[in-house]
């Protein structure tokens, strides 16, 4: 499974966080993305991100069947379905596009958000909200990923 973050080609310089931005999801059974859609579902990539990872962090420990995140300034939305074997199905627009377990999904959001955040944070001003958020947002998720990993995400 693989997640890309992008900011949209026609944003203007200088970068902000509130900059309109893409997600794409490649999965094991489809793909799925925000670009060349109508109406356009270009998001607040910097805003949407760490409600993606902070969603994940509180929905993939516990027993909720479901989860669905709504980008920031956007219709574009993903669902996040628990299955009977502890599998995670993610969705778009009711079409399957994954089917994966919780550590393998939270790394590939990990390992995607970290891509888009390390060129581009620091180009944003240490005090802008949107990169204060993801910051936050990447770190909390990275340690989430590492607990995951050793098998005691529940801590």
């Amino acid at each position: 499974m693989e997640f890309e973050f992008s900011v949209d080609k026609n944003e203007a310089p200088p970068p902000s966080g509130f900059d309109l931005g893409h997600t794409d999801v490649r999965g094991n059974r489809g793909e799925a993305s925000s670009r060349d859609r109508t109406p356009d579902q270009a998001m607040m990539i910097y805003l949407s991100l760490p409600l993606l990872m902070d969603g994940l962090r509180r929905f993939l420990p516990g027993r909720d069947r479901s989860f669905t995140t709504a980008a920031v300034d956007s219709s574009y939305s993903l669902t996040f379905r628990r299955g009977e074997d502890g599998s995670i199905e993610t969705l778009h627009d009711g079409t399957v596009i994954d089917r994966s377990s919780a550590g393998d999904l939270a790394s590939a959001v990990h390992t995607g958000a970290e891509r888009f955040a390390a060129p581009r944070l620091p180009l944003l001003p240490q005090d802008d909200a949107g990169r204060e958020d993801l910051e936050k947002s990447l770190n909390e998720f990275g340690a989430f990923v590492a607990q995951l990993r050793r098998g005691n995400a529940s801590e």
